[in-house]
């Protein structure tokens, strides 16, 4: 048993998940509120140009911060660090909420990013620190549905702010709810030595370059910009990884890939976040314009990925450990396959029990899947890396969502003048399940137990 473990029991306990997953519930529900609330936004600070900036700010930034800050909190504790970036967020969210333009909009949309890069892969580290094995996988349960629920309540609290008050308590929410997950986190202890060494300041710097110029692919609007971004993005990982190796004390330890358990759980993650994962999100529009539901029942239709997701988050670590972590990756990811073909093959013919079924089935691949992919990257490293490790995954996953949120809405915006909606959206569950499948065999190198790479 950890020491976080021993401490961190009873009332205590209980407070410190509370406000853990209040804090991710936060940075989960800001994306969803904004999605509803910017039209009006931007037509009271204009610059229509910029729109498309106010999301994509904030996702470069959480998603170049996520494996700093989980360095960080390995060298400085969790505490400190995830204090820091909810800091961050809640600050960001009082600059957002002051905001006279969309410029001034979409550089504190990028403050927010960065506590957002905390946030949300240190709530998992911190959960990886409070419980065993086989309880984790009832606290990931409940920290993946945050985001279910946040894609159910977020349209609605952003229309309602938006036709009752000023568009500005969209941001001005997350101050006292974010302070209040602040005192309660204060209870947490730890027993942390902080770390004598030099932040790899290069390290940090290149890896964030390479990444944005990786992102950037995503959001240009020329096509012929893409390969030229894409090389300078390889270029600068290579000389990202050429640094690493060279230094005593590197941000990420290049042979943490080297163990067989992080480099293909990370691989088949980023696979299934970019499949699948990304369906969801557009399921809504699917069962609004496809199929004629009004905005309340095509968010209710997500309750069944809730449930299904839910189910089996909470038997996943009793799976792991009877079952391995391959056996269990392979089931979710055969799980995510079957909901699938069931959206495939009734996409023309969907009623509102079928989808609310495949969503469930799809809902089930998740929490199995995702829950092991988090616990098998914990497990394989020593306690006191376990920050950047989960970070690590964490950051593969927002990269495969990213670029599939992107392939949809390409694919979207390419068939939707030459086809019907349904069509489109046949295309979309087509080139989704083809991906996620394709993790089946990446999922089949996943060791059956941890192979723990030594700290160095």
């Amino acid at each position: 048993m950890s020491h976080s473990e021993q401490v961190n029991t009873g009332w205590r306990r209980i407070v410190i998940v509370v406000s853990i997953t209040l804090g991710m519930l936060l940075a989960a529900l800001d994306t969803m509120v904004m999605s509803t609330a910017m039209p009006d936004i931007q037509e009271i600070l204009g610059d229509f140009q910029l729109y498309s900036w106010v999301f994509s700010a904030y996702m470069l930034a959480s998603t170049v911060t996520v494996p700093i800050f989980g360095k960080l909190a390995d060298m400085y504790g969790r505490k400190r660090i995830f204090s820091l970036a909810l800091l961050l967020f809640i600050g960001g969210s009082a600059l957002c909420g002051i905001s006279s333009s969309m410029v001034e909009l979409v550089i504190y949309r990028a403050v927010q990013g960065l506590g957002a890069g905390g946030v949300i892969p240190l709530t998992v580290t911190i959960a990886g620190d409070l419980y065993s094995v086989e309880k984790r996988g009832r606290i990931q349960g409940l920290f993946s549905s945050m985001w279910a629920i946040s894609g159910i309540a977020g349209p609605v609290v952003g229309g309602w702010i938006i036709e009752n008050w000023h568009w500005s308590w969209i941001f001005w929410m997350n101050v006292p709810i974010g302070l209040l997950a602040m005192a309660g986190f204060l209870l947490f202890n730890e027993q942390v030595e902080p770390s004598r060494q030099k932040i790899d300041y290069t390290g940090a710097l290149t890896l964030s370059i390479s990444i944005l110029l990786f992102l950037f692919t995503t959001i240009v609007p020329y096509l012929w910009l893409v390969p030229l971004l894409l090389l300078m993005s390889g270029l600068t990982f290579r000389l990202f990884l050429q640094i690493e190796r060279n230094k005593s004390h590197p941000l990420i330890r290049v042979d943490f890939f080297r163990n067989p358990m992080l480099k293909w759980v990370n691989i088949t993650a980023f696979l299934v976040s970019m499949g699948l994962f990304a369906v969801p999100s557009f399921v809504p529009l699917f069962a609004q314009q496809v199929m004629g539901y009004d905005p309340l029942e095509s968010g209710l239709v997500l309750m069944g990925q809730v449930l299904g997701w839910n189910i089996l988050a909470v038997l996943s670590g009793k799976m792991i450990i009877r079952y391995g972590y391959k056996k269990s990756i392979l089931s979710g990811i055969s799980l995510l396959v079957a909901g699938g073909l069931i959206l495939l093959l009734f996409a023309s013919r969907m009623t509102y029990p079928i989808l609310i079924g495949a969503l469930f089935v799809m809902g089930m691949g998740f929490g199995l899947g995702m829950t092991t992919f988090t616990i098998s990257v914990q497990e394989a490293v020593e306690p006191r890396e376990r920050g950047i490790s989960t970070s690590i995954q964490m950051f593969f996953r927002n990269v495969g969502a990213t670029l599939g949120v992107s392939l949809v809405g390409g694919v979207m915006n390419m068939t939707s003048g030459l086809f019907t909606l349904q069509a489109s959206f046949m295309f979309v569950f087509a080139l989704s399940l083809a991906i996620t499948f394709s993790a089946l065999f990446t999922g089949i190198y996943v060791p059956h137990h941890v192979m723990r790479t030594p700290s160095s």
